[in-house]
C-alpha cells in the first residue's frame, strides 16, 4: 500500500510539472529576459566640457569654473577624490581632485562653491601658451607684469590673464629688501620656471 501511494505521488507531481510547462508555453504575457548591450549599459563619460586639449582660461577649464557649485561639478566632471587637506597658509581646505581631459587639477571649495583652481601639469596651457614650466622671463616681460610675495613663493600677474597667478619658488624679497619689480626679478631669476598656476576670481 505504501508503495502504491508513493508511486501515485510521483505520477501526480510529474503531471503537474507537465501542465505547468504547457501553461508557460501558451502564456504570451511572460516577458523574456532583456539583453542589455555593453554600450547602453556603460555609464556616460563625464568630460567636464572638454573636447580635445584642455585650455586654461580666466574662467577655469571647461566646465570647471570658479564660482560653480560642487553639485554642478560632480554632475559634469569626474571627481577623483574629495577630501580635506592642509592649504598653503596652514588652514584646512576642502579639495576636489577633478579630471579634465587626461590631466587632473585641484579645485578648492568654499561654501560649496569652487573658489580656486590649482594647476600643476605643464600639459595644460592658456591660449597664448603660458603654463607650468614657463620661464619667469616671459611673465616679467608680459604687459602689466607684477610680482608679489605669498606665503609659499612669489606670484606673478599679467594683464592678459586677470584671474591667474603664476607661482615661482624663489626668495620672497630682493637681497637688499623692498619689493620685486618686473625688471629686477627678471634680472635675478629670469630662468626660474612657473611651478603652479592658480585660477581665482577675475579682478580687473
Amino acid at each position: 500500500m505504501k508503495i502504491y501511494f508513493a508511486l501515485a505521488a510521483v505520477i501526480g507531481a510529474a503531471a503537474c510539472k507537465k501542465t505547468d510547462s504547457a501553461i508557460r508555453r501558451e502564456d504570451t504575457s511572460v516577458i523574456p529576459p532583456v539583453s542589455v548591450s555593453a554600450d547602453s549599459a556603460a555609464t556616460a563619460v563625464k568630460t567636464c566640457g572638454v573636447t580635445g586639449l584642455p585650455v586654461l582660461t580666466d574662467d577655469g577649464i571647461g566646465e570647471l569654473k570658479e564660482g560653480r557649485s560642487v553639485a554642478d561639478i560632480k554632475e559634469l566632471c569626474e571627481i577623483v577624490s574629495d577630501s580635506r587637506q592642509q592649504g598653503s597658509e596652514g588652514m584646512m581646505e576642502r579639495v576636489l581632485v577633478v579630471r579634465v581631459g587626461s590631466e587632473t587639477v585641484q579645485a578648492i571649495v568654499d561654501n560649496e562653491k569652487i573658489y580656486r583652481i590649482v594647476v600643476s601639469s605643464p600639459r595644460l596651457l592658456t591660449s597664448d601658451s603660458l603654463a607650468v614650466d614657463t620661464p619667469l622671463h616671459r611673465i616679467a616681460t608680459a604687459r602689466g607684469a607684477r610680482f608679489f610675495p605669498g606665503e609659499d613663493g612669489v606670484y606673478g600677474f599679467v594683464a592678459n590673464h586677470c584671474a591667474m597667478s603664476f607661482r615661482f619658488s624663489i626668495p620672497l624679497r630682493p637681497p637688499r629688501g623692498g619689493d620685486w619689480t618686473a625688471a629686477r626679478i627678471d634680472s635675478a631669476h629670469g630662468d626660474a620656471a612657473v611651478d603652479r598656476i592658480l585660477i581665482t576670481k577675475c579682478r580687473r
